[in-house]
């Protein structure tokens, strides 16, 4: 199989929902369980994709056809061939290409797996308010050397102490110090296995990348999430109803995550460069960009 790994850069909040949640916020984002880090399931980047396609392909054949949209969905997961369009050969292509990469149902007897496998969307960048700059993209040793490892590359980095903040460029720090929150870091310019790391994934605001211990860093992604307080308007009044009132937690907008994605020999698979991820999708939450990582 082909690894193709991609960037996956967050444009608007993204909620992947954890289910209710226990603690001062009542619907967490998933995270991994052993570090806290938050994460897109492979599952969710499957399933978002696969919509994707459906639709694209239902507005391309059916969508004045008096076709509905699970009529189609039912022919991609069936594996069987009912509906007609009126450029067959085209419509057989595109069929056929959503069947090899996401498989068909798999409790039928003719059911196949997909021929892509999709991984978690791991934490490579978080973005972390600072005095200067706005905000600053923040990682870890940790997380650099769990990129390399599922890249299959080698990247170098010293371990910053958890007073100290390695600078990609040191345009962020005042007077030395680099402000993140509310917590001051000596700020020191980065060596030149992450200089040369961050340049190689051609990001955009790389002079805003800046490197802290693991231990900062997990502090950071446990506790400077977005949460947002939603209420419900009685639509009589226009007033807030009583009752009715809850958090949601967001990975923030510039969130920067990296996903691999493995390809069976002879597959042809290519990510969208936009799709819509997670909940609140009608109010603009959870557009993530995809942009594919050349070797």
């Amino acid at each position: 199989m082909n690894r193709r790994t991609y960037l996956l850069k967050v444009l608007t909040p993204l909620h992947v929902g954890a289910g209710q949640g226990l603690s001062h916020v009542d619907l967490p984002i998933v995270r991994e369980v052993h570090t806290g880090f938050p994460l897109v399931p492979g599952s969710s980047l499957k399933g978002c994709i696969r919509e994707y396609h459906l639709r694209r392909v239902w507005r391309e054949y059916f969508a004045d056809k008096g076709v509905n949209l699970s009529d189609l969905d039912e022919e991609v997961s069936s594996g069987r061939k009912k509906l007609r369009a009126i450029n067959e050969d085209s419509f057989k292509k595109d069929l056929e290409y959503m069947r090899q990469v996401f498989g068909t149902a798999g409790e039928l007897e003719e059911g196949n797996a997909g021929k892509v496998v999709f991984t978690d969307a791991r934490l490579l960048f978080f973005p972390v308010r600072s005095v200067s700059h706005i905000f600053l993209l923040v990682t870890c040793p940790y997380a650099l050397q769990r990129y390399a490892r599922d890249t299959g590359k080698e990247i170098r980095v010293e371990s910053p102490k958890d007073s100290e903040a390695f600078c990609y460029s040191m345009e962020v720090a005042i007077d030395n110090r680099v402000m993140l929150e509310e917590f001051v870091f000596d700020a020191k310019p980065a060596g030149e296995g992450l200089v040369g790391f961050v340049n190689s994934l051609g990001i955009e605001d790389k002079q805003r990348v800046v490197l802290v211990s693991d231990t900062v860093f997990s502090e950071l992604v446990q506790s400077y999430t977005e949460v947002q307080t939603h209420v419900k308007i009685d639509p009589d009044s226009g007033t807030v109803k009583k009752g009715p009132l809850w958090t949601t937690e967001y990975l923030p907008a510039e969130s920067v995550l990296y996903v691999n994605f493995f390809v069976e020999d002879g597959v042809e698979f290519s990510a969208p460069s936009e799709i819509w991820l997670g909940g609140d999708m009608t109010t603009g939450k959870g557009l993530v960009k995809l942009r594919e990582v050349k070797p």
